[in-house]
């Protein structure tokens, strides 16, 4: 919220001064305006934000450890159980590049179909 919060606040107040004369209502401001200059934070925080939940591991180490069957064990909360309590050095390796292959796909995907969606000021 901070972070777009900022974005909407760098919008400059002649955009819609000049669209208020030109007799744009508040959703057209929203649709033309509004939203094609924050789509490049929109944008990095879709990136940034997809990234993250690949990296959760606080809430569910404090919370179930796991889970019952291993119902919430994460990519990142096996390789810390399998690096730190199996002693399975290679086989929590190999998960590590895992993620951060699948991290790097799907980044580049964002990248290649979602960039040309984005307007730079």
């Amino acid at each position: 919220m901070v972070i777009l919060l900022a974005a909407i606040q760098t919008i400059p107040d002649e955009l819609f001064e000049s669209a208020m004369i030109d007799g744009a209502n508040w959703w057209k401001q929203l649709i033309h305006i509004t939203l094609p200059l924050l789509s490049s934070t929109f944008f990095f925080l879709l990136v940034v934000d997809t990234l993250a939940a690949f990296q959760t591991f606080t809430p569910i180490h404090i919370m179930t450890k796991g889970g019952p069957l291993n119902s919430t064990n994460l990519i990142v909360y096996s390789v810390y159980r399998e690096f730190y309590f199996n002693g399975k050095y290679g086989l929590a390796a190999a998960q590590s590049i895992i993620l951060f292959l699948m991290m790097l796909v799907l980044t580049i995907i964002q990248f290649v179909f979602i960039e040309k969606k984005v307007f730079y000021e």
